[in-house]
């Protein structure tokens, strides 16, 4: 019962998106299927009736009735060919509208997800396995539709069969059980292959990525590894090969094993006919007609195990991929208060650690940032600063303590409000092959046709617009979808992020190591614009670079995730603490 509650379920929501992706290709792809279940029985009682004639000797009567009936059976041949040619082509375009909704749905799960769920590599397995589950949805819509043309088929075979012995349809269904116990086996096999193999697989497609992709082209040569990556993919390959062989060796085995028995009950229909012809008790056509009857009711019995197996195999996917679905944020969007400005952010003993990790990532964390403040935040590698950032942002929530904006929690805000008061840029910033314009406007897309706009945006980051003399902001970034692309330096690619920030035109601007791949006269520019900004605006930047931080209104230096020092620059260093021994190092290494 709670296998076939669960496939109703899934018959259930297979059926709803095969309707939302398009209607009327759903009545016609059941229309259409309706239509086979009949045309070839009509074939063999034209094709009996032609033989039957053809057997009763030459007369003009008999001429003229064997004419209609070729005729018949040509009809019948064209509209079977029609109706085989007709669903093909409505299936491969419903199948392509229905994999987008439900590509789609795996992409609005994903994204309604939280980033946390990508520090855990099970979560890849995740979706990979929905990704490729989730065909089955489609498939079940259709398996639905075979079970009842099946089910038809073997009751009017069955009633046919009849003619020549109540007891032969059922030797047949008997005879065809094996194969249905064998095909649901292999499927289970295989299914139980696919989810162990998941990370495997994606291993796979990775290192063959490391060989194809333009990311790390310029490594692959310069380092001669393409060998190395190709060996790495090759053993990896030969791995699954060997598997897959296997299993597909064991399916042929099967699979004709099972076949021989249907063969045998064919073959010793058509002998009782043949001698039921000599014998005078069947015409020739009876020949024609039975042994087709038995090679159909032998297909349906096939086809109906096959939806059975199929079903059960569908509905172990589906299971995985219902979970996948079901599966909710750790940020809950529950706030309801609305916030147009960011006036000031608050850490009150904020800790927080990493899923999966065994030690804390901050500890006890408070600070106060007020609006018209530019705040540096530093500190060594792992020190904790990318992770204040990240709760700032709310990618995570904390483990413990307050985090307030406005003096209000932060949870208690819509999240879209929240984010659309916020600029960013992140350490690893996107590079959008995308035209110039919409790279910038990705910040606001309902903005992107304000050009005065988006140019002002390049021009503080910095970004020289002479190097878009052609086509203005309506050149392409890179050359993978225009020969007359722009390709642009690291320290380019890091204006256009910059630039980003600088269009959303928000009251809270965060920069994640904005200087990393600047020269030293963008990386000053880019500091005074933020000096600049923070006299309007609210701007933290995390830094390894304590020059930069001399403009900063507020310095916090983060150690072993904590909040050890807060204050100006020239404060700071009279403390003597840890920020003075970091700038004084980082100024030795300058100074020899």
């Amino acid at each position: 019962m709670k296998i076939t509650a669960s496939l109703l379920t899934h018959y259930k929501k297979s059926i709803t998106i095969s309707w939302k992706a398009s209607p009327w290709m759903f009545l016609l792809r059941l229309l259409l299927e309706i239509v086979a279940v009949i045309i070839p029985t009509a074939s063999l009682y034209l094709s009996r009736t032609a033989i039957n004639l053809l057997s009763t000797g030459v007369s003009t009567t008999v001429r003229k009735d064997f004419y209609f009936v070729i005729l018949f059976i040509t009809i019948v041949h064209i509209l079977g060919n029609l109706n085989t040619k007709l669903n093909t082509y409505i299936s491969t375009v419903h199948s392509d509208l229905v994999m987008n909704v439900i590509d789609l749905e795996i992409a609005d799960k994903i994204n309604e997800l939280d980033i946390s769920f990508f520090d855990n590599s099970a979560f890849y397995d995740q979706i990979q396995n929905s990704m490729r589950d989730a065909r089955s949805l489609h498939s079940l819509t259709w398996l639905s539709i075979s079970l009842v043309r099946s089910i038809v088929q073997i009751a009017v075979n069955t009633v046919i069969l009849t003619g020549l012995s109540w007891l032969l349809p059922i030797v047949i269904v008997v005879f065809s059980l094996p194969s249905i116990f064998l095909d649901k086996y292999i499927a289970k096999r295989k299914y139980s292959w696919q989810l162990k193999r998941a990370r495997n697989d994606r291993k796979l497609a990775y290192t063959k990525g490391l060989l194809t992709g333009k990311a790390y082209s310029k490594d692959v040569r310069l380092l001669n590894i393409a060998s190395f990556f190709r060996q790495k993919f090759l053993d990896m390959w030969q791995v699954w090969f060997r598997e897959k062989k296997k299993l597909d060796r064991q399916r042929l085995i099967l699979s004709f094993s099972s076949s021989l028995l249907p063969q045998i009950i064919s073959t010793s229909v058509l002998l009782i006919i043949g001698n039921g012809i000599f014998a005078g008790e069947y015409t020739l056509g009876d020949y024609s007609l039975y042994g087709g009857i038995v090679t159909q009711l032998f297909a349906s019995v096939g086809m109906l195990a096959s939806v059975i197996n199929q079903s059960y195999e569908s509905r172990l996917r589906l299971d995985n991929f219902d979970v996948f679905l079901q599966t909710e944020p750790r940020i809950t969007d529950t706030g309801t208060k609305t916030l147009r400005k960011v006036d000031s952010i608050q850490f009150i003993n904020v800790s927080f650690t990493y899923p999966g990790a065994k030690s804390k990532a901050l500890e006890d964390v408070s600070f106060f940032v007020s609006q018209k403040q530019s705040v540096a935040i530093v500190g060594m590698n792992g020190a904790g600063k990318s992770t204040i950032i990240k709760l700032i942002l709310r990618l995570y929530d904390p483990d413990s303590g307050q985090i307030l904006i406005n003096g209000t929690d932060i949870k208690e805000y819509r999240l879209s409000d929240y984010y659309r008061c916020i600029g960013v840029v992140f350490q690893d910033f996107c590079r959008y092959n995308l035209r110039l314009r919409e790279a910038i406007a990705l910040a606001d897309t309902k903005k992107m046709d304000d050009d005065t706009r988006i140019i002002n945006a390049c021009r503080n980051a910095g970004l020289d617009m002479g190097k878009f003399s052609k086509r203005g902001i309506d050149t392409y970034l890179g050359r993978i979808f225009d020969d007359e692309g722009i390709e642009l330096s690291g320290g380019d690619w890091q204006k256009v992020a910059i630039a980003q920030a600088y269009f959303r035109e928000s009251s809270l601007i965060v920069f994640d190591e904005p200087n990393a791949s600047l020269d030293p006269v963008a990386e000053k520019n880019l500091f005074d614009k933020m000096s600049d900004l923070g006299r309007e605006k609210c701007v933290i930047y995390v830094t390894h670079r304590l020059l930069s931080t001399k403009l900063a209104d507020k310095i916090i230096v983060v150690d072993r995730g904590r909040c050890i020092e807060e204050g100006r620059h020239a404060e700071l260093m009279e403390r003597h603490g840890k920020y003075r021994e970091l700038f004084e190092k980082q100024v030795a290494n300058y100074i020899e």
